[in-house]
């Protein structure tokens, strides 16, 4: 089985990084953790991820929390899973998987409308880091046809950006970016919510969020918009249950080199980066913007580009703010600036990770070798190709940036009833020997199963009610 290169020159990131007194105190720690679980985790903490959760907190308080945590031990078994099944497919990539073992009308029926739901992704991802720029200047993007040069400039500037970045290196050069994002992401989000879990009325109020429910439809002041708590918990559950990252892990796997013997260590991993790093971030965003939007814009209090209350934060600059209780006063200018650098470096994470997912499966379904080397000229033209169409395409989608990101989320969620179903089908096949699904497994992908159907079908029963 081909692996990625093994010689890689030193990324500046992670030498930077490590000069920071707490970014190298934690980029030690996670450089235990990486592999296609710290891939798979800076990935899935992107836009999306941050738009869910923070105005999920933002518009809701603590209410959604229960979403946000109770996914975490299902993605966590149905992720390795598919590790497992990629580990020991004999290097064979799901969607080949699927083709011959189950059917060619499978394949094909999870294929297109995934292609099309992570274009939306795609362009979601390049949105909030062009709205996170000019947030980074304490700006909203300008609107009009006026604006339209400088939107082109910007866009094009960060797809050449992303790309120079992902595709010129091997597979273990994109996992150490990934990993060194990963670090400037959590610290960003854990000094975001260091004042608020100060105050043990937020741990009272974090414990109510526990208790599954669906808060009441909330009016937009001064609109006659309204946010859906049921739709929220459709965009947080599409952002963790993400059908293209299930049956993309399999081949993260492989492509890392992984072998039967790396089975039990790739599950710890998987336990590490997605059930506690991507969890306790999980938690760390909704408690910021519970404590530092919804609890502040009331409509009495603060203004701030025109909003006064928590249910019209829609836009970066906006919920930028949720970092003004981390700075001291004579700072608080800096926490919207400092939020978009964060939400620039997430999105771009994600930006790779779903690019990287569609370059396999696009090769795969070609019947290519897609694995991720220095040698494979189409998978880097096809990786190119993915961050840069989707990427240029975005200023002419109009809607804000944090509303993109939550849109597709939800189309990610109707595949992901599907995409279990595969993974519970090859993991418990006779080929996998003592890996194969015991009891314990099969009731978490059974559950995992049942709830994203559920939601499923209470979304497009609340499509025709």
């Amino acid at each position: 089985m081909a692996t990625a290169v093994g010689s890689e020159p030193s990324l500046g990131i992670t030498q930077t990084l490590s000069r920071i007194p707490i970014a190298g105190a934690l980029g030690r720690v996670f450089a235990r953790f990486v592999g296609p679980a710290a891939l798979t985790a800076a990935g899935m903490i992107g836009a999306g991820a941050v738009a869910t959760r923070l105005l999920a907190g933002a518009w809701f308080g603590f209410d959604l929390l229960w979403v946000a945590l109770y996914v975490v031990p299902m993605v966590v078994i149905t992720l390795d899973s598919a590790s497992r099944v990629g580990i020991l497919s004999g290097g064979r990539g799901m969607f080949e998987m699927m083709r011959t073992d189950i059917g060619w009308l499978l394949a094909w029926g999870v294929f297109i409308p995934t292609i099309l739901v992570n274009i939306i992704v795609n362009m979601s991802q390049m949105s909030a880091m062009i709205e996170g720029f000019y947030g980074a200047f304490g700006m909203l993007p300008p609107s009009g046809a006026d604006s339209r040069a400088g939107l082109a400039l910007v866009t094009a500037a960060w797809t050449a950006a992303t790309v120079a970045a992902a595709v010129f290196g091997g597979y273990k050069r994109v996992e150490k970016i990934m990993t060194g994002l990963l670090v400037v992401i959590l610290i960003c989000f854990i000094v975001v919510a260091i004042k608020g879990l100060s105050d043990w009325r937020t741990w009272v109020a974090l414990g109510r969020g526990l208790l599954p429910q669906t808060p009441p439809p909330l009016p937009v002041a001064g609109s006659a918009a309204v946010r859906d708590g049921f739709t929220q918990i459709l965009a947080i559950a599409g952002q963790a249950l993400p059908p293209s990252v299930f049956l993309a892990y399999g081949y993260l796997a492989s492509n890392a080199g992984y072998t039967a013997s790396d089975v039990r260590r790739a599950f710890w991993k998987t336990v590490q980066n997605l059930g506690v790093v991507w969890g306790l971030f999980s938690v760390v965003v909704i408690v910021a913007g519970a404590t530092a939007l919804h609890a502040v814009y009331t409509g009495d209090g603060p203004e701030y580009l025109g909003v006064r209350h928590f249910s019209q934060i829609e836009s970066i600059p906006v919920a930028g703010q949720v970092l003004g209780p981390a700075f001291p006063g004579a700072l608080r200018f800096l926490a919207p600036r400092f939020f978009s650098i964060g939400l620039i470096a997430a999105a771009f994470t994600t930006l790779i990770s779903v690019s990287l997912t569609m370059t396999y499966f696009c090769l795969d379904m070609a019947r290519k070798d897609w694995r991720f080397t220095k040698d494979n000229r189409l998978f880097k033209t096809v990786f190119a190709l993915w961050i840069a169409a989707p990427a240029l395409a975005a200023p002419f989608w109009q809607l804000p940036a944090l509303l993109k990101a939550i849109l597709a989320m939800v189309g990610n969620l109707i595949l992901a009833p599907v995409a279990v179903l595969v993974i519970m089908f090859f993991v418990n096949r006779k080929e996998l020997g003592p890996f194969k699904a015991n009891i314990g497994r099969n009731v978490v992908l059974a559950i995992t199963f049942l709830f994203a159907l559920a939601l499923v079908a209470n979304g497009i029963r609340g499509l025709f009610s």
